[in-house]
């Protein structure tokens, strides 16, 4: 039975983790990224030393933004900096938060 734990939550993202199927899933609004431990770990190690203002762009409205690509072709996030902020944020937070569960629970 899947009970989820919110293990980090920063702004609009929020983490959870479920210990029993091992999944984790990051809610940020009208979106939902679902990973394995393993998978969840690999994507902070790929994208931890990503820096905004490397990969700037401009939302039709004039926005900055930041366009990350996903494994499927046709759907990417956009963030703002703020949200930049917050989305990484709140992973460190839960990576730091599963190391706790894990001694914890162990």
């Amino acid at each position: 039975m899947c009970k989820p734990t919110v293990i980090s939550r920063e702004g609009d993202i929020c983490v959870t983790h479920c210990v029993n199927c091992k999944i984790v899933n990051v809610w940020n609004r009208s979106v939902l990224m679902t990973f394995s431990v393993e998978q969840f770990h690999a994507f902070i190690n790929a994208t931890r030393q990503l820096e905004f203002d490397d990969y700037i762009e401009y939302h039709p409205d004039g926005t900055e933004i930041v366009v990350l690509a996903s494994p499927f072709p046709d759907i990417s996030l956009c963030f703002t900096r703020v949200e930049w902020h917050e989305f990484f944020s709140a992973l460190s937070q839960a990576a730091y938060m599963q190391q706790i569960y894990k001694m914890v629970h162990h």
